[in-house]
């Protein structure tokens, strides 16, 4: 634990604890000046914060809400969190306050606690009544990618938080007090690719040679997940699809190609591998993963929650149980597992059943498989390199843009096509028009018809009187009166 007088009050340090959970702070006897500080942030009526939250901590505290300042909040510079609580009870002794900021999913976690009112009111001295004005500076990082960032807060001491009994939580009692605007570079669009369907499918050899394939375009080369910037050994990918397989293929330059696991579903990520995950259905949370390593190895796992496995639907199963029917070749220039050599690239060629992008998804929420022209899955595809000294780069197709390929927001989109990558557009219907109904005859109207009936019959009969032998002749017929 850390220990300082006035821990974090220069608030120049929050970088250095990022990786910190709640820290600990030594409380000093307050003197005189302290006091009469903590008295100016003891305030008799209550705030309005610019952010209202009005959260119950255990029945015992009250967090009214916060405000900042300047916004949006800019990567690099020092922004002002003022922070209120309302003490219902005192919650006692060795009760501390932390502050925690982040991106979605607790990605680029930062610590920020610190003693409240600057040290000099610490949380056992709060008294019922006390309404308590909490001021303190936090700043992320140049490099902060996300275009918000979380604001968490609660109580702590030991291993226990107070119990957040209204507000939004993210399950561990830690309160999220807000959301703020980050001003920033806007992230790069997310890319775009249409699946070409293949009218007779790829042997699975890794050399990619059928028309299908050379047809096929590639993807971007990959990029620098972190960074969005190139990468030292290029990577590109091309897809496929007929009814029953989704084909992924990527070429991958390696100068030195190695992977020693050998066993499916091994910690292949570790090494050298290619790898995909699939949102089928783009809801952003149910999703299927596959790797494959030099060595032919495969991994494969269904989520059915960001970062969650198999065993959270089936108690019994264990994480990366669920198998699908992956099916992989690959194609090495140069020599497997030879580290003292230099080598030239490998080519992974990969079958996915279209079906096992459902995973273990019930039939309610399963994705239509075979899909229709014009029908589209979001979907990443990254490559992890580890070079000889033991640095491994991360390339991805879509860069997430943080140490996480779990970022489902930044996965692209496929669009599957026809043949010719397409989308062929269906005929617009014919518009049939109306019939109008035809009006009912009167007496007179019906009688005159069927006298004009009769009479073209009589007509029709002479004239083929003339065509019969012995008739008269071609000029002659016989017509009776028109009827009146």
């Amino acid at each position: 634990m850390i220990r300082n007088k006035f821990l974090l009050l220069t608030l120049g340090l929050p970088l250095a604890l990022g990786a910190v959970g709640c820290v600990e702070q030594q409380d000093d006897k307050p003197t005189v000046e302290d006091m009469a500080f903590v008295k100016q942030n003891l305030l008799t009526t209550t705030p309005t914060p610019k952010v209202a939250v009005n959260a119950d901590l255990d029945g015992k505290l009250v967090y009214l809400g916060l405000d900042a300042d300047p916004l949006p909040i800019e990567p690099g510079k020092d922004v002002k969190l003022t922070h209120y609580w309302k003490v219902i009870a005192p919650p006692g002794d060795g009760w501390r306050v932390f502050t925690h900021v982040a991106g979605p999913n607790n990605q680029g976690f930062l610590n920020f606690d610190h003693g409240p009112v600057r040290g000099k009111y610490p949380v056992a001295q709060w008294k019922a009544g006390d309404i308590i004005r909490d001021e303190h500076t936090i700043r992320l990082p140049p490099t902060w990618p996300h275009a918000s960032v979380e604001v968490y807060v609660g109580i702590w001491k030991g291993q226990q938080r107070l119990a957040v009994k209204s507000g939004t939580q993210d399950g561990k009692d830690r309160l999220r007090a807000a959301v703020l605007e980050v001003k920033g570079k806007e992230p790069p669009a997310l890319l775009k690719y249409m699946v070409r369907k293949a009218a007779k499918a790829p042997k699975l050899d890794g050399k990619l040679d059928e028309a299908a394939w050379v047809d096929a375009p590639f993807t971007n080369v990959f990029v620098n997940t972190l960074t969005g910037e190139p990468v030292r050994q290029k990577t590109s990918a091309k897809m496929l699809w007929d009814d029953k397989f989704l084909y992924v293929a990527f070429e991958s330059q390696d100068d030195d190609i190695w992977g020693e696991f050998d066993k499916r579903d091994d910690k292949l990520w570790q090494q050298e591998v290619v790898e995909m995950m699939i949102d089928a259905n783009g809801d952003g949370k149910t999703y299927t993963e596959f790797q494959v390593s030099p060595k032919g190895m495969l991994f494969d796992t269904y989520l059915p929650e960001y970062r969650k496995y198999e065993d959270i639907i089936d108690p019994k199963a264990k994480p990366f149980s669920w198998n699908s029917g992956i099916k992989a070749a690959v194609k090495i220039e140069g020599t497997l597992n030879k580290r003292d050599d230099v080598d030239q690239s490998w080519t992974t060629e990969i079958a996915i059943p279209l079906a096992d992008v459902n995973g273990m998804a019930k039939a309610i929420d399963s994705v239509k498989v075979p899909p229709a022209f014009g029908d589209t899955w979001r979907l990443n595809l990254f490559r992890l390199d580890l070079n000889k000294n033991g640095a491994q780069e991360a390339q991805g197709w879509s860069a997430p843009l943080v140490g996480d390929f779990h970022k489902l927001d930044r996965f692209g989109t496929v669009t599957f096509g026809n043949e010719k990558g397409e989308v062929p557009v269906a005929a617009p219907a014919v518009e049939k028009k109306d019939e109008v109904p035809a009006k009912p005859l009167d007496e007179k109207a019906a009688k005159a018809a069927k006298a004009a009936a009769a009479r073209g019959k009589q007509i029709g009969a002479a004239l083929e009187g003339m065509q019969k032998p012995g008739a008269k002749g071609e000029n002659e017929m016989k017509i009776a009166p028109t009827a009146r």
